[in-house]
């Protein structure tokens, strides 16, 4: 079973954010957890959200604002600790001033010896996110501790409701296994069902589409059940007797796989491992994660692989 004894929330105080912020309570709340609230007040930043906490480039003095963005950062996460002050949480406010809010990030997470990030995404695409990137994948890719990441969702968002779905995507490596823990800790917490997930990467030749092979499964009748059966004997041990749980096989690009399952299995929280790629490495191989991350339906909870290596999910 997994411990939490701190959990940071980093905010910039914008939509995702604030759904960010019921998982964190949630979290803090379930694991006694002391629960820091972070925000890095930076006048350069284009994740923040908030049209408030950005410059607008009217003001005359840049220290006066960045003063004034300090400040409010600070009355902000005062009222939200006041607000949450009958839950009885253990809660801390940290407010930071620094040229690249996930850099201040990681910092913390070091200095505070943090065992869980919770914090929100914007889930952006294309060329946006091509230039700009995002906090929050930057802080999946280099943080050294689990981090869940939670998109802003439709303006229909329901009331929040307790983890029902989990899912677990693997490719039966013992890197992917560093993830089962802290799903089977959220599933026994809240008496949720794991949803076990293997993609194989579908790669089929051109010519077999002739032949109406459009997938593995239909060039080898007995893959699925062999796949299912390994899948089986990978957690069966770590999950008999303790938790309700199903497997899953199929095939396709594993990132969109991935997303289409935790859609159609009304999935409440994906747990997946990150190889943590940087620099070049990343520029051409990407990372599943990163793109479920951004495209995910649920909050989606990184685990990093410790040793970055990489493996294909």
């Amino acid at each position: 079973m997994i411990r939490l004894k701190k959990i940071l929330y980093p905010t910039d105080f914008g939509e995702s954010a604030v759904d960010a912020l019921r998982y964190a309570v949630m979290l803090a709340g379930e694991y006694e957890a002391e629960l820091i609230m972070m925000n890095v007040v930076s006048l350069f930043s284009e994740e923040s959200q908030s049209p408030e906490m950005r410059l607008t480039g009217m003001e005359k003095s840049a220290g006066g604002f960045t003063d004034k963005l300090h400040q409010d950062a600070h009355e902000r996460i005062d009222r939200t600790i006041e607000d949450h002050k009958h839950q009885d949480l253990k809660m801390r406010k940290l407010v930071v001033r620094g040229f690249s809010p996930y850099q201040e990030i990681i910092r913390v997470i070091g200095e505070e010896n943090i065992d869980l990030v919770v914090m929100g995404t914007y889930g952006r695409g294309g060329v946006t996110h091509f230039i700009f990137g995002s906090t929050a994948e930057q802080v999946v890719r280099l943080a050294n501790c689990p981090v869940l990441t939670v998109r802003h969702h439709a303006p229909h968002l329901k009331e929040f409701k307790k983890i029902k779905n989990i899912l677990l995507p693997t490719d039966f490596s013992d890197y992917s296994k560093k993830a089962l823990p802290y799903a089977l800790s959220f599933a026994g917490k809240y008496g949720a069902t794991l949803h076990v997930l293997h993609v194989f990467e579908q790669r089929i030749h051109p010519a077999f589409y002739i032949m109406d092979k459009a997938t593995p499964f239909d060039l080898d009748n007995s893959l699925r059940d062999r796949a299912l059966d390994a899948l089986d004997e990978f957690v069966y041990q770590d999950l008999k007797d303790r938790i309700s749980f199903k497997c899953e096989v199929t095939s396709g690009k594993p990132f969109v796989e991935i997303i289409n399952y935790a859609r159609r299995n009304e999935i409440d929280l994906i747990v997946t491992a990150t190889h943590g790629l940087t620099g070049l490495e990343y520029m051409i191989i990407g990372s599943t994660t990163e793109r479920v991350v951004r495209k995910a339906p649920c909050p989606v909870l990184s685990i990093k692989d410790p040793e970055h290596e990489f493996v294909r999910l």
